[in-house]
């Protein structure tokens, strides 16, 4: 998992490189307002890595859910050159693992899972004035849901769906006609509440993507 962490942070520095090359040759004026608006669709591959144990050690064991790959999309709507509003859907493959609870017992793999998020997001850019916008670091906000579906014998229940508040920051980077780069380091919380205990636990999961996508 560390050496896929470090093919997309390679890629992620691969498009700033192009970016940057991009910037320095581009010295075209900006484009007037109003041509920079309207929808923009990517494609998104990366990993999660939570931060939190869904549950802790209760004199059994607590479970995790173990770093792994994610993909997803988000289409936006640019309403200006600063602001856009977008939805995005994450999906990974993840698994359950449990975490060490006594003597003689060791952490294992409890079953497969599906890690799903989806989220309304609200997008704040900012446009480089002297080369058409060849490099646009942005923030998001927003929030959804977080849905964990687990595929072993549930005793107790482990799936749940719960609110989710998201942020992240990034780069788009404008590689050629209207397709795009991007890169972004983002932070999913909510809150778990376990089934055995009630009680709610809060949640931190990253997520690193990269991306291509294309804006109309």
């Amino acid at each position: 998992m560390r050496r896929l962490s470090g093919v997309f942070l390679f890629l992620f520095l691969c498009g700033l490189s192009l970016g940057a090359s991009k910037l320095t040759a581009q010295m075209t004026p900006a484009a007037p307002f109003g041509e920079d608006t309207g929808p923009e669709l990517f494609g998104l591959a990366g990993v999660i890595q939570p931060l939190n144990n869904l549950t802790d050690n209760t004199g059994a064991y607590g479970i995790v859910i173990p770093p792994d790959v994610m993909m997803g999309g988000e289409v936006t709507y640019w309403a200006s050159r600063a602001v856009g509003i977008g939805v995005m859907g994450l999906y990974s493959p993840a698994t359950l693992e449990a975490v060490a609870g006594g003597p003689g017992r060791g952490p294992g793999t409890l079953g497969e899972m599906e890690y799903l998020a989806g989220t309304v997001n609200l997008t704040f850019r900012l446009r480089s004035s002297g080369s058409a916008g060849a490099l646009e670091p942005y923030v998001t906000m927003g929030g959804g849901l977080r849905q964990l579906k687990f595929y072993g014998a549930e005793v107790p229940k482990l799936s749940a769906t719960d609110p989710m508040a998201t942020a992240a920051i990034g780069v788009r980077v404008h590689l050629l006609s209207s397709v795009w780069f991007r890169g972004e380091l983002r932070d999913m919380a909510s809150y778990y509440i376990s089934a055995t205990t009630d009680a709610s636990k809060l949640q931190n999961d990253i997520g690193i993507t990269i991306g291509f996508g294309v804006r109309y």
